[in-house]
């Protein structure tokens, strides 16, 4: 297994990868671009395409090509093995389904039985009812349903017993932890029973999950039930249509977000391709994450109550923070996007294109609540905006809501600063804040000699077989560094990716940073790299000689002090020279002894 892990490796490139999932920009050797793990403004993320290994000198998150599909797609080892396998036309051999992990299990139960509610949907006596009401009632084509996938599960207590146990064998425990079925009454019941079943995928097309909608006149039910949390399901995770629309996303260069699955699917079926649904109104880290893969800007079809709900501010912060530009749509009279789509097609595509901006459209809302700004209702609305202009992170973006509620309140600005001022005040306060931790700083003589061994791996590597430059290095690192290379070219012509991956796990951190980190101060063109060799080994041999000279004169307080003629003066000898030494490398013209010619 090990051998074909290496083989699928060698025929992948990192850079190809990664590139379709960010987008990389050339420097120097190796690909950067902002960190998908972490937010931040200065890139630091870096891909080299000579060791194939990714990492962000920002957060510390690093790794091989399976590493990182991982951590970005949430991928488990042996689906990430089998994707990249057959990008790379490699055939793995026979592994035991044990190998495959829970996730890959579920997802081929959720497969079958999405085929299953499909199947009765379409094409069994029990489904006519519900596509009767999914085309007559709620307008939505056959063409629709089908790119959907969705069915329907007979209003029995176990329906595809006959399908997924008896035909397909599986096992009624494994059912059960997909979140399909459950034990109730003393008997086994299709969890999803009487409802009209909506897909849930995640972004790479996976069935995670399940939403059930019943469609009849049912009183005391839940109108949507979901596939609670499972090993593979998450709610907080699934975006409904993103799979189906996320390349329309792409081009357009933003994402509509809807509240359910039917305005996602009537809005889509109106014309309006890049539309997502998620459940309630708050988005969370997690599905703004996703968005950020495909777009930076959002606009929110969404209930207009949104303005006081605290958690769709929540969302819309998280959104802002990860750089969303976020509008909203007025959708009017209509209470949806599924009834303005079915109604008034052109209008929500109008609604869409006139979105206004986030904050105007909240803050309007509160205002649009009171019918006039007397002292009291002056008091209502402050009590409600000022919490919403606490939210708003740009402090120029604030500066200017700050204005723009003054003069609709008819008070001078500082007012409503300083009330602004006052609920922040007490918010620090009752935070507890951890005091600042600094890394410790290197020892000069650390820095140095990872400098020169990042400028020798980019100037000539080869350069490590010469004794006289290896005799320069002290520190732990280095020493070991230059030792497992020089054991590695015994046998083999130096590959960079095939050495990093023979490094020992505590050495190949250290090596990364150097392989990957730009050095300061030099572009990596072969005469800045040359300069920066003779000016590194120089200052290196300066240090060490400053040191001696260190121990030397400590030496000789001590043999003075003692009366120990004979030692003070072999220590006064070796100052001497040391000294003449230091001389000749700080004033002269200084030829580096692996460079001179």
């Amino acid at each position: 297994m090990s051998d074909q892990v290496e083989e699928v490796k060698s025929k992948t490139d990192i850079v190809s990868i990664i590139g379709e999932r960010i987008e990389l920009k050339k420097a120097g050797r190796n690909y950067k671009a902002p960190c998908p793990f972490h937010s931040e403004k200065t890139p630091s993320f870096i891909v080299s395409p000579e060791i194939q290994i990714y990492k962000c000198f920002g957060c510390g998150e690093s790794g091989d090509v399976i590493s990182f599909l991982e951590k970005y797609e949430g991928m488990e080892f042996y689906e990430t093995l089998k994707y990249l396998a057959e990008r790379a036309g490699v055939k793995l051999s026979l592994q035991p389904n044990s190998l495959k992990g829970e996730p890959e299990k579920f997802f081929e139960i959720n497969a079958k039985a999405a085929r299953f509610y499909n199947y009765v949907l379409f094409n069994h006596p029990s489904g006519k009812s519900a596509l009767k009401y999914l085309t007559f009632t709620r307008g939505l084509k056959l063409a629709t349903l089908t790119y959907f996938r969705l069915g329907y599960s007979p209003d029995t207590p176990l329906a595809f017993k006959k399908y997924l146990i008896d035909k397909n064998k599986i096992d009624i425990n494994d059912l059960e932890k997909a979140g399909l079925v459950y034990r109730g009454e003393g008997r086994i019941v299709d969890r999803f029973r009487g409802r009209i079943i909506f897909p849930l995928t995640d972004h790479r097309g996976n069935i995670t999950g399940f939403s059930g909608r019943v469609f009849g006149n049912e009183k005391n039910v839940a109108k949507y039930i979901n596939t609670p949390e499972t090993p593979i399901y998450h709610k907080s995770k699934i975006l409904f249509g993103l799979y189906e629309v996320r390349k329309e996303i792409k081009t357009q260069g933003f994402a509509i977000i809807v509240e359910g699955e039917l305005d996602m699917m009537s809005s889509w079926q109106a014309g309006i391709k890049n539309v997502v649904a998620i459940k309630g109104s708050a988005l969370t880290q997690d599905q703004v994450k996703l968005l950020s893969r495909y777009c930076q800007s959002m606009v929110l079809a969404l209930d207009a109550d949104m303005a006081g709900d605290i958690a769709a501010r929540r969302g819309i912060e998280i959104a802002e923070k990860e750089g969303f530009e976020i509008k909203v749509a007025r959708l009017g009279k209509y209470k949806d996007p599924d009834e303005m789509a079915r109604n008034a097609p052109e209008m929500l595509k109008s609604s869409i294109n006139k979105a206004i901006g986030i904050w105007d459209f909240i803050i309007d809302t509160i205002f649009s609540k009171y019918k006039g700004v007397s002292g009291t209702e002056k008091s209502k609305i402050s009590k409600e905006v000022v919490p919403v202009l606490a939210s708003i992170k740009d402090k120029i973006t604030q500066a200017h809501y700050i204005s723009y509620v003054a003069r609709k309140l008819e008070v001078p600005e500082n007012a409503v600063a300083q009330q602004l001022s006052a609920k922040t005040f007490r918010e620090n306060e009752s935070k507890n804040y951890e005091p600042e931790t600094k890394d410790e700083p290197k020892d000069r003589k650390d820095v140095l000699e990872e400098r020169l061994l990042a400028v020798i791996y980019r100037y000539d590597h080869t350069l490590l077989k010469k004794r006289e430059l290896s005799k320069l290095f002290d520190t732990p690192f280095a020493k070991r560094l230059t030792v497992e290379y020089l054991r590695f070219i015994k046998t083999k012509e130096f590959d960079p990716s095939e050495f990093a991956e023979k490094l020992p796990r505590e050495l190949l951190s250290k090596f990364t940073d150097i392989v990957l980190k730009e050095i300061d101060g030099i572009e990596e063109k072969k005469d800045d790299l040359e300069k920066e060799l003779t000016v590194l080994i120089k200052e290196i041999k300066i240090l060490r000689i400053k040191r001696k000279l260190g121990v030397i004169s400590q030496n000789i307080r001590e043999y003075d002090a003692s009366g120990r003629e004979r030692m003070l003066i072999q220590a006064n000898e070796k100052f001497k020279k040391l000294n003449t030494k230091l001389y000749d490398l700080e004033e002269k013209e200084y030829k580096g002894i692996i460079l001179e010619k």
